[in-house]
């Protein structure tokens, strides 16, 4: 299992960001949380498989529908161990 932090800039306000991520998310496996930090940055915690952390950061890279990704920070965090994945308000 790996344990990343995506931190993510661009427009992602008013486009579903976090309600999308979550969906690929469990789609894929993925525990963890997505966070709104601003208008512009949203921050993303994830575990998983490789295999599918790999597709999980190419969705973050290109969104929803409306958004636009301008910047990607990935990181490696301890390991959490989540039992699923949140959107925190």
């Amino acid at each position: 299992m790996i344990s990343l932090q995506i931190s993510l800039s661009g427009k992602i306000q008013k486009t579903g960001f976090p309600f999308y991520v979550k969906q690929f998310a469990i789609l894929n496996n993925i525990r963890g949380s997505v966070r709104i930090l601003d208008e512009s940055h949203i921050v993303i915690e994830a575990e998983g498989k490789e295999t599918g952390l790999n597709k999980f950061i190419e969705f973050c890279r290109v969104g929803p529908l409306g958004s636009s990704v301008d910047g990607v920070s990935i990181s490696k965090n301890r390991i959490r161990h989540f039992n699923s994945f949140v959107i925190i308000e």
